[in-house]
């Protein structure tokens, strides 16, 4: 075990002086409050990850690369090993994800809580920065947005002709599979004066890992994607613009898995998803408009090997038309109201539903005024209504402020009311789904979920600190459950959808960024989370401790990184129980260096989960697994 920890601290500590300064932050977000908005000035709590923060942590995906962000857990949620993000302790289908602020597809709720496959939507050589607000952002964006959103925002093409790619490879300790590679691909540039292409592609698979406890299982699923994504922006007039948009990905997984009966399969999936948009965006007197159409599609199929029935096959459709504007009423400029209409149809294919197929019809319109009261408080201020074909009308209110102490400090006090519909499968009538020995049934008379959240914070801001610090609650009320009616004939138990939970979510979270020294700099976060129902018995799966630390240095031109997550003090209810059991404690820790090899070429080398955790190790009763300790070397370049 002392070796790679060796070879890290040489890796990253070997070097003979402190050359360039690290990147800074980003200090513009635009998810908050649908248009750019100066951090420190939004309503809310926002984290950024930056390009070069995604770089160095090299992951395989959105929900890898958003480790370690301040509010993020992440919850096992099924078999292959898969996880979920859980925003504050809520639900993973109560966070909102975005592609330059087009919501995608809502997979893992309508399709299935044991899906991933929302955070796996573009090329990440396609992502600029992703931006996650937390607390309900319903007033903005809808449904989906109750307890927050991760807004995915893309490089744009620009007038000039560039060539990014990246190689990498990944292997694991052992012999348990895990290994893999990948290759990705960003080209961009001019067609003519007015006209930007960009196409981005990404290429990657891993191998599926096999668990320590039960040989011949699968702890982590096996992986073979490929994406593409391609962007044209056609400056249309002067003050005016086009941007047409499609991204396409293709995806085999892959897990061993034994029946309740003892008979060993191999379960195997085809996960193809499309999203295809078209905007305009226009600037004229003072108002900027907007308006876009776009759709999204997720299918899903599944095959089954020696003899095992497959999961029924899905396809969810989703189709969007919005428009709205942004304007200045008074000539000081003391407001800014952002303003929105929106339509949007979800469609879901399945054998089980009557008609094969259901669907849902939400319109929506918002507004939203952001007041300056003098040059230090600003007043941000919201309501939207959702028309529901199901469950009808639904309100989104959000007030928040923020006053400047002085030129470093800011303080924020906000309350927002979130929301999230019951999907297609839960009130369609006469929808029935058997799980084992468990017959689930729709209700169409579910209501929607609900968050109130109050929040106070602060933010302060130096040359060399940068802190932030909230004080949260969320009280969500009309929980989706499942209820028992009665034992049937058959032996089968009878289960019914059904708003039966309440559930309060309070606690504390800091973020802060040091700079040691030119070159040098210490950032971390943590958050303290009491998440309870509604008879106060502690919700499972959700730490009261999550600590993340990274120290990043930049020394004889090699860009190094050294990080930590830990997570502590949470419950779970295993398998077959129904009393909460205490799971142990766990860190992670990884290294990562980069350094430019001239002529545009960078390596990038890096080892994650340096101590070789292994969570089953740890307990049986962890839903997911961590990779064994894995080196990754990346080429990348730019021409």
């Amino acid at each position: 075990m002392h070796k790679p920890l060796l070879a890290a601290s040489t890796l990253l500590c070997c070097y003979p002086a402190l050359a360039q300064a690290l990147p800074d932050t980003l200090d513009i977000v635009i998810t908050a409050g649908r248009g750019e908005t100066l951090i420190r000035e939004a309503p809310g709590s926002i984290s950024v990850i930056s390009r070069h923060e995604l770089e160095q942590q090299g992951g395989d995906n959105v929900l890898e690369v958003l480790q370690g962000t301040p509010g993020i857990n992440l919850q096992g949620i099924g078999s292959g090993g898969r996880k979920a993000i859980s925003l504050r302790g809520l639900d993973s289908r109560h966070t909102l994800i975005m592609i330059d602020g087009r919501r995608i597809p809502a997979s893992n709720d309508s399709i299935g809580p044991n899906t991933d496959y929302q955070y796996d939507w573009i090329p990440l050589e396609q992502v600029a920065r992703i931006e996650v607000v937390r607390g309900p952002l319903s007033v903005l964006y809808g449904s989906d947005a109750l307890g927050g959103a991760i807004n995915i925002i893309t490089r744009r093409p620009g007038a000039q002709t560039h060539a990014d790619f990246m190689l990498g490879s990944r292997s694991t300790a052992g012999s348990g599979g895990g290994d893999g590679h990948e290759l990705r691909f960003n080209l961009g540039g001019g067609l003519g004066e007015r006209v930007r292409l960009g196409l981005s592609g990404q290429q990657s698979r891993r191998t599926a890992l096999e668990s320590r406890l039960t040989p011949g299982t699968s702890a982590i699923e096996g992986r073979d994607k490929q994406q593409l994504g391609l962007q044209l922006d056609w400056d249309w007039t002067a003050g005016q613009h086009l941007k047409l948009e499609h991204t396409d990905v293709q995806e085999q997984r892959w897990h061993d898995s034994v029946t309740r009966t003892g008979t060993d399969y191999q379960s195997r999936y085809t996960i193809n998803r499309t999203q295809t948009s078209l905007g305009w965006e226009g600037r004229a007197g003072g108002i900027e408009a907007r308006a876009r159409a776009y759709q999204g599609q997720v299918a899903i199929r599944n095959r089954a090997t020696n003899g095992v029935t497959p999961t029924p096959p899905q396809t969810l459709n989703e189709q969007v038309l919005e428009a709205g504007a942004v304007f200045t009423p008074d000539s000081q400029a003391r407001h800014r109201i952002n303003t929105g209409l929106e339509y949007r149809r979800e469609t879901l294919e399945h054998p089980n539903l009557n008609s094969k197929e259901d669907s849902t019809d939400t319109r929506a319109a918002f507004v939203q005024d952001t007041l300056r009261l003098g040059e230090h408080t600003r007043v941000t201020a919201g309501v939207r209504l959702d028309d529901h074909a199901v469950f009808g009308a639904e309100t989104s209110p959000r007030i928040a402020v923020s006053h400047d102490l002085n030129a470093q400090l800011t303080l924020k006090a906000s309350y927002g009311h979130g929301f999230r519909s019951p999907n297609i499968k839960q009130v369609s009538p006469g929808y029935s789904f058997q799980s084992g020995p468990y017959l689930i049934r729709s209700n169409p008379d579910l209501q929607p979920e609900s968050n109130d959240t109050l929040e106070l914070g602060l933010h302060f801001g130096t040359d060399l600190l940068t802190l932030d610090a909230a004080l949260f609650r969320n009280t969500v009320d009309n929980l989706i459950d499942t209820r028992f009616n009665q034992l049937l004939d058959n032996g089968l138990q009878d289960w019914t959808y059904a708003n039966i939970h309440s559930a309060t979510l309070q606690g504390l979270e800091t973020a802060a960024r040091i700079k040691l020294a030119p070159g040098m700099r210490l950032k971390g976060n943590y958050q303290y989370l009491d998440a309870r129902n509604g008879e106060g018995i502690r919700l499972e799966q959700r730490p009261r401790h999550t600590l993340s630390t990274e120290l990043e240095w930049n020394f004889g031109g090699w860009d190094s990184s050294l990080r930590a997550e830990h997570v502590a003090d949470q419950l779970i209810i295993p398998p077959g129980s129904a009393t909460l059991t205490a799971l142990p404690d766990y860190t992670l820790w990884h290294a990562a260096a980069s350094r430019s090899l001239g002529k545009g070429l960078n390596l990038r080398v890096g080892i994650n989960n340096l101590t070789d955790v292994r969570l089953e190790n740890k307990s049986p009763d962890f839903r997911h697994e961590e990779y064994p300790r894995t080196v990754r070397v990346e080429l990348s370049g730019r021409f």
